[in-house]
């Protein structure tokens, strides 16, 4: 009989069957060796053989009669609870292993910290309620000790007998457990004392590595996806693919693209591996950064794999879900050729055929998309997991791919986060290659937080960074970047797409609307974009001119994604109020029909990455990088006969005598602006171009490093060294002004469908089996889900934070309806 079946004691409750504990632990503690053993980074042997006995201990105290018969009967006391105890096992194990092995380190403590909250989300060591203050309370831990010693000693003797490195005498743990608590948590204050940011990434990195294991053997798919890389991505892969999609460059602007391209490209020669871990690619919107940047990603990906012996993953995080999707869609193009797609035969598809044969050609394993709305299926060549919903998910939240494309939140809150689900995708965060796109949304106040904690991983834990913008920010010292465009100048001088022109006279949103109709009419052949700062504003102007151009177009024509279409012409609204798959409809629609010209009423949501261009932009006063990134959908693609005029109009509102910006932006940002404005008012007159415009961005950079404070950052750098994680959880890149809850939107009968079948699952008992089902459903019922400030749909709330509504609730064109009140913003 093999030593296997000796084993009784279980660790899981499978739907048939039981997972034995020892083969659970050993699978935990192999597959955290390997995680480690494939990456790059100091210590890695010590780490790797650390992250195993963390996982050979994890689960110790499962060994229990509490919890066996807990998991065998469901009957759950606190006896059955099995994290105290295996933490403290865990300390006195790497503990043993390190003084063996004769290495003094506080890793030790860090095992019973990651261990102890590997259910639940890390907190406070010290203080009321710290972690380290539950030692003082053991009595149930040692019944706990009582009862393993009683019943199932000779077991978990043989356990760690057949899987610990090193000689391990329980007697000696049961004897002295009360000398080990009071030596945790001695050491533990000793940590914190310390302050120092290592230890802050030490614990998230175990915590991590533990989790995912944790998670992989639970769910049997630790070993597959421990063996699936995508290691032979051609480097040359975004060259051949332009070369075909667009062939040899003629227009102006394409050449340029090219000359950007090359000169990005070229760069990689003079890449110091060791010392250049932060990039930058500073160029005017429209000017082709998303190939640029993965095509540099790909190469640099070789050389490292060349140079330094391991396989970088791509992780492409952006700040808006919109501009994601878009850039999605192109990475997957570029990858059709590795899911054995040719190139030439895509071309010639019409998009919607392109986008549904690349959403099920290209496998979850290379390209994965991961953000709140994404449909719960991963797939690979291979196998098809798309019905095991948590199998899908847990690969997804784990960021198991070779290429990612996320949100700053998801990238960010999972850098700086105490949050179990959270951090558990960290350890594939390291040893990445990272392009962050339109990195000038990073709120001014988290500017040396973000810098602090980007350093970190780029040195300490090999990675490499981009930054991409047309405006980029002071995040990091000129020294600390290496430009891939050396005379990013040039390029903005070459731009003469528009020219920006700046009325800060105070204007009464009345005097406004009446300015815009003009436009409209006496320009009938131009596109024009309004870009107003609350959603409010942006369904008033909209409803005006609507009202207003029937009279003189004649009635328009509403159709199914909300659109009202004149004989020539397209009014289209824009905003958070609207679903989502109208949104995505109507900014498609915008970008494909040739025929009538656009009048489209948004806001700020559109500034950012969208490939929209116009030849007349009207922009509500906001900061400056807001105020460019706008401008940069105005003759976006130097395709207008003339060039575009993007300009800013200051507007109050009448109703409190207040600008309408001061909802929604910082003071200090719109103090800089206006302080900018004014100057080249005086200096310059009204009218600028485009390229001297946007060289204001370094004055109004420095004026917010002046003006601007960054006492948030400087509290979440002393939160992360004192490892005061309840303040770390409060961290959150973008501020919410108000309270947001969902609304379903039963706008059709599919939607009828899907909140009815939304009801039903909500009635089915198991926990699990009704979270399961939801998953399924998620992306078709998010589809019919806006966010809307709590206070005004109080009325339409069914679950605490969920509303409803039927089709009387939402306009077609204009979204959600809400009792007027003050005005809604994004």
């Amino acid at each position: 009989m093999s030593m296997f079946h000796f084993f009784k004691l279980k660790s899981h409750k499978n739907d048939t069957d039981y997972k034995i504990l020892y083969r659970h632990l050993k699978n935990v503690g192999e597959i955290s060796k390997k995680i480690i053993l494939g990456k790059k980074i100091k210590n890695q042997k010590l780490f790797a053989e650390i992250a195993y006995l963390i996982g050979i201990s994890h689960d110790f105290a499962k060994a229990t009669t509490y919890f066996q018969e807990y998991l065998e009967k469901g009957k759950k006391t606190k006896k059955a609870y099995h994290g105290k105890l295996s933490s403290i096992f865990g300390y006195f194990l790497v503990k043993k292993y390190l003084e063996w092995k004769n290495i003094p380190n506080d890793i030790a403590l860090i095992a019973w910290l990651v261990i102890t909250k590997h259910h639940s989300d890390i907190m406070d060591l010290m203080g009321t309620q710290g972690e380290l203050d539950e030692l003082d309370e053991i009595e149930v831990e040692k019944e706990q000790i009582r009862d393993i010693k009683q019943n199932h000693l000779d077991e978990i003797e043989a356990i760690y007998k057949d899987l610990s490195p090193i000689e391990i005498n329980l007697e000696e743990f049961f004897d002295e457990f009360d000398d080990i608590c009071k030596e945790i948590k001695e050491k533990g204050e000793e940590l914190v004392m310390e302050g120092k940011l290592k230890n802050y990434f030490f614990v998230l990195f175990f915590y991590s590595v533990l989790l995912d294991a944790d998670k992989l053997d639970a769910s049997d798919t630790g070993e597959s996806v421990l063996r699936r890389r995508w290691k032979n991505i051609p480097s040359d892969l975004v060259d051949r693919y332009k070369k075909i999609k667009f062939g040899k460059p003629i227009a102006n602007i394409d050449i340029l693209r090219d000359k950007a391209y090359n000169e990005v490209i070229s760069n990689l020669k003079h890449i110091d591996l060791e010392m250049d871990r932060i990039f930058s690619i500073e160029l005017p919107t429209g000017c082709g950064k998303t190939l640029t940047a993965f095509s540099f990603a790909l190469k640099l990906r070789e050389i490292i794999k060349d140079k330094q012996n391991f396989i970088p993953r791509i992780i492409y995080s952006l700040p808006f879900l919109s501009i994601i999707e878009q850039n999605a869609e192109v990475l997957a193009e570029v990858l059709a050729e590795q899911a054995g797609i040719l190139w030439e035969k895509l071309f010639r598809m019409g998009k919607k055929e392109v986008m549904e044969k690349l959403e099920y050609a290209i496998p979850s394993d290379l390209l994965l998309k991961h953000h709140h709305l994404i449909d719960i299926r991963y797939r690979t060549q291979n196998e098809d997991l798309e019905r095991d919903v948590w199998k899908s998910l847990l690969l997804i939240e784990g960021w198991h791919s070779e290429i990612i494309i996320t949100t700053f939140i998801q990238f960010f809150h999972s850098l700086i986060t105490n949050r179990n689900r959270a951090a558990r995708k960290f350890h594939n965060m390291i040893n990445s290659i990272i392009i962050l796109d339109e990195v000038q949304s990073i709120p001014y106040e988290y500017w040396l937080l973000i810098r602090e904690s980007l350093k970190y991983l780029a040195y300490e834990y090999n990675c490499w960074i981009i930054l991409i913008t047309a405006t980029q920010p002071f995040i990091f010292r000129e020294n600390e970047i290496k430009p891939l465009i050396k005379d990013k100048e040039k390029y903005f001088k070459e731009f003469k797409r528009s020219k920006y022109v700046i009325e800060l006279k105070e204007k009464s949103f009345e005097d406004f609307k009446n300015e815009i109709l003009r436009q409209i009419l006496n320009n009938e052949n131009k596109d024009i974009m309004v870009v107003v700062n609350t959603i409010d504003s942006s369904k008033e102007l909209y409803k005006f001119l609507r009202k207003e151009l029937e009279k003189e177009y004649g009635k328009s024509k509403v159709g199914e994604e909300g659109i009202a279409e004149f004989k020539q012409t397209m009014l289209v609204n824009l905003s958070t109020h609207i679903l989502p798959f109208h949104r995505l409809e109507r900014i498609k629609k915008i970008k494909t029909e040739k025929n009538k010209r656009k009048i489209i009423i948004t806001t700020q949501l559109i500034e950012a990455g969208v490939d929209i261009s116009v030849d007349i932009i009207y922009r509500d006063l906001a900061p400056l990088d807001c105020v460019i990134q706008t401008g940069g959908r105005c003759n976006r693609n130097n395709e207008k006969r003339e060039k575009g005029i993007c300009k800013i109009v200051n507007l109050i509102d009448e109703n409190n005598k207040n600008k309408r910006f001061s909802r929604i932006y910082d003071s200090t940002l719109i103090g800089a602006t206006t302080d900018i404005l004014e100057q080249i008012l005086i200096k310059k007159g009204k009218i600028i171009e485009e390229k001297d415009f946007v060289g204001l961005v370094t004055s109004y950079f420095e004026r917010i490093l002046e003006r601007g404070s960054n006492d948030p950052s400087k509290d979440k750098i002393n939160a992360m060294r004192w490892l005061k994680f309840s303040e770390i959880a409060e961290f959150k890149l973008i501020k919410e002004e108000y309270q947001k809850i969902d609304v379903f939107v039963e706008i059709d009968d599919n939607a009828k469908k899907i909140w009815k079948e939304y009801k039903k699952i909500k009635e089915i008992e198991n926990r699990l089996k009704r979270r399961e089902e939801l998953l399924r459903m998620k992306k078709e019922f998010y589809n019919y889900i806006i966010s809307v400030d709590k206070k005004k749909a109080e009325k339409s709330l069914v679950e605490p934070y969920l509303g409803y509504v039927t089709k009387e609730g939402y306009d077609i064109e204009t979204g959600y309806r809400y009792l007027k009140d003050n005005a809604l913003i994004i």
